[in-house]
């Protein structure tokens, strides 16, 4: 059972391909048992899922791996990611999984792991993780006598709304009764966020709020696979509308008039209702592919922002080590440790409604007092081996001369009023160029020499 070679994306942010090819149940219960094993010390283990037609199938792989390691599984059924890492904590558990690829189509799954601090595993207990499912330990597997227990939990929902409504200002928010648009893809958030937002006093309009449905479209929440939400939150005459991924860990935002705003401005937008808060010398947290927005918004509130390498674990990282008040990425997933050290687009969605309260103005206005840039980003097929090689051609070519150089996570170029970044996926099969200008054609024209120096090409999978 463990040992097979694994062909999938691994890093920090899940071990997932596509079911049946890339990764296999055999090799989710191996996983389930290197976890139980190196990380959850073979105790207490909470497991949740989102809405995929795999889920139920690797459910029973992750628990029957956990319970014969000797884990005790408390399973959560369907939640959203932020949600088991509550129950970590809830359950007194060793350590939480949850099964779920968040972004990628639905072929795709995966396993989320979580410590016993509620938090995503870091790079060294990834490493363990993979060390056991490769040369697995003597007697690992439990007789008969030895097994782990089994029992539902269907409550976990309860302590993150409770969260959630305890950090932001619930009586603004309900005096401003806004309308809002919510589309859940029919994923993990289909239950929890309805109900939240009607609690914070909003009129809902819920789209896709079926968890027995498959995605109705890509399930990642990009301008590409949202062009018809616009219109829909115009029709509504929505104040905004949320859009949520499959396991409820990211929003995307689009405005009163339909104008899609990216989940760049998510993390901003949320920033701003919390540093504004929290008052000067407070900090954000943020990796190095997310906008320069949030350095002007900090500057706003007298608070600053420090930069972290891609992947919500090590983002968590960075909050933890410097006392954050927020964090974040770029891609919509917002991290406020008053209700989990996690990316949460519950308290994403309550962040901006309090902002809107607090602003008394609608959303494109507060958009506009943000200052603007371009961001482009692109996908190409390049190994993570492809990346390091090409780094050092990269720092020499002409174009490059004069830049501020950041190696700790690929290759990030930043002059004054623009930057650009490679850097391998840790949650597909490609590479990633992301680049920030003052205007869109200069966004383009850094990703352009990055891919010609490199002779990529764009990425299919």
């Amino acid at each position: 059972m463990l040992g097979h070679k694994l062909h999938c994306v691994v890093s920090v942010s899940g071990i997932r391909g596509i079911i049946g090819d890339t990764l296999t149940v055999e090799q989710v219960m191996g996983l389930a048992q290197a976890f139980g094993v190196a990380v959850a010390h073979c105790e207490r283990v909470v497991v949740g899922r989102d809405s995929r037609t795999t889920g139920p199938l690797l459910m029973q792989a992750v628990c029957a791996g956990l319970r014969a390691v000797g884990c005790d599984v408390i399973d959560l059924g369907i939640v959203p990611t932020p949600t088991v890492a509550i129950a970590v904590g809830e359950h007194k558990a060793f350590g939480g999984i949850q099964i779920s690829a968040s972004h990628n189509p639905s072929e795709w799954n995966a396993l989320k792991f979580f410590n016993r601090d509620g938090r995503n595993v870091d790079q060294t207990q990834l490493d363990w993780i993979l060390e056991c499912y490769k040369d697995p330990p003597m007697g690992y597997h439990r007789r008969w006598d030895g097994v782990g227990s089994y029992r539902e939990d269907r409550s976990a929902l309860e302590e993150h709304f409770r969260r959630v409504m305890a950090a932001v200002d619930v009586n603004a928010i309900r005096s401003t009764r806004p309308r809002v648009l919510l589309d859940c893809v029919n994923g993990a958030g289909s239950v929890l966020a309805p109900r939240l937002l009607t609690a914070l006093g909003c009129e809902v309009i819920a789209i896709h709020d079926r968890l027995d449905l498959p995605f109705p479209r890509d399930p990642e929440p990009t301008a590409d696979n949202l062009k018809h939400l616009g219109a829909l939150v115009r029709a509504a005459n929505a104040d905004v509308g949320f859009v949520q991924d499959p396991d409820a860990d990211r929003l995307a935002i689009v405005d009163e008039t339909g104008r899609y705003l990216g989940e760049e401005y998510t993390l901003v937008l949320c920033a701003a209702a919390r540093l504004s808060a929290a008052g000067p010398n407070s900090l954000a947290c943020t990796n190095l592919s997310t906008s320069r927005m949030l350095e002007d918004v900090a500057a706003r509130y007298g608070a600053r922002v420090e930069r972290t390498k891609v992947g919500e674990a090590n983002v968590v990282d960075g909050m933890q080590k410097h006392g954050a008040v927020v964090g974040g990425e770029g891609n919509g997933g917002v991290i406020d440790p008053r209700v989990v050290m996690g990316r949460d687009s519950h308290i994403g969605m309550a962040l901006v409604l309090e902002l809107l309260a607090t602003a008394k103005a609608p959303l494109s206005e507060v958009v506009r007092t943000i200052p603007t840039y371009a961001i482009h980003k692109e996908k190409v097929a390049l190994d993570r081996k492809a990346v390091s090689a090409a780094i050092p051609a990269l720092k020499a070519a002409a174009w490059s001369q004069g830049a501020t150089i950041d190696e700790r996570d690929g290759l990030k170029l930043s002059w004054p009023d623009r930057w650009v970044h490679l850097r391998a996926s840790g949650t597909e099969p490609v590479s990633r160029i992301i680049a920030e200008a003052p205007v869109v054609d200069q966004a383009r024209e850094l990703a352009d020499h990055i891919r010609q120096a490199t002779g990529a090409l764009p990425a299919e999978y």
